[in-house]
């Protein structure tokens, strides 16, 4: 057998049960999103797709350092355009909500008005206990509308700004971007602050925490290994092995060390090859002076 169908043996049956790090970036794959998605699907896979390609370039140093690979955000040019056109017809139910909430503002603020304003109602008032608790009723309805209308108002700015985070990432993708559809959202470099806040269906809530919660983990597994396979700039790091272990976590961390990564962790490794090196560095300057 090659050591090419050796390798691949390997990869198949070896996962790094000794290294989470290594097993966060495998274990994550990617679903497309398609006409049949949920709405729900459609607000993960835009803030998967956002936050993939902004780590993009922490990838680029993992490659580098050890031959990995992160997950791409795979997006083609009809996944988008789905996922936009999906996107308006969320933002047409959120408009439809506020202009409903606009009505009832402006339905008890006519109310509120007609009984303030008006003579008869006045001097009635000022006589009539229970027409002043009937006012007291309409200011709290009035108050209670308005503050539905400003809520449903902030939730439809995050609805338009969502499929904003899409701008920047899909140029790369190619030609035949539905940028008509795009250029009527809102850019935005990040998700929209309090959207979690506003957003009112449970399903799209949980999968946001569902897809953010596995992103952030992705993240802390990329970053994690790009900080143990590059060199220490701290003297007190250097002059204490800093130099060896990270040779050593480049070594563990080599895309192909699969057998390594499968049956022992990689502090352990590190540090038995540090301290192994380091009796032998003992060793010959003993014996050679």
């Amino acid at each position: 057998m090659s050591n090419h169908a050796i390798a691949g043996v390997v990869s198949c049956t070896l996962p790094p049960l000794k290294n989470n790090n290594v097993e966060i970036i495998q274990r994550y794959t990617i679903t497309p999103f398609g006409n049949l998605s949920s709405d729900a699907a459609c607000v993960a896979r835009i803030i998967e797709i956002h936050l993939l390609n902004k780590l993009r370039p922490e990838g680029e140093k993992l490659f580098a350092l050890t031959g990995h690979t992160i997950p791409a955000c795979e997006a083609t040019v009809e996944e988008i355009n789905i996922l936009l056109s999906r996107c308006a017809i969320l933002c047409r139910r959120e408009e439809e909500e506020y202009a409903f909430r606009q009505r009832e503002v402006s339905d008890t603020e006519g109310m509120l008005k007609r009984l303030t304003s008006s003579p008869t109602s006045i001097s009635v008032a000022k006589g009539s206990r229970q027409s002043r608790v009937d006012r007291d009723d309409v200011e709290r309805r009035y108050q209670s509308a308005l503050t539905r209308q400003i809520e449903q108002q902030t939730r439809l700015n995050h609805f338009k700004a969502l499929p904003g985070l899409l701008a920047e990432g899909v140029r790369h993708i190619g030609e035949g971007i539905n940028w008509k559809i795009l250029n009527t959202f809102t850019r935005m470099p990040v998700i929209p602050t309090g959207f979690m806040n506003t957003c009112r269906v449970p399903e799209i809530i949980n999968a946001v925490q569902f897809i953010t919660g596995a992103l952030d983990k992705l993240a802390m597994a990329v970053n994690k290994i790009i900080q143990l396979c590059t060199f220490p700039i701290d003297k007190y790091d250097l002059d204490n092995g800093g130099v060896s272990r990270t040779l050593a976590y480049r070594e563990y961390y080599q895309s192909d060390n699969l057998l390594l990564r499968a049956i022992v962790c990689d502090k352990d490794y590190v540090e038995y090859i540090y301290n192994q090196k380091t009796f032998s560095k003992r060793k010959n300057k003993l014996f050679t002076h």
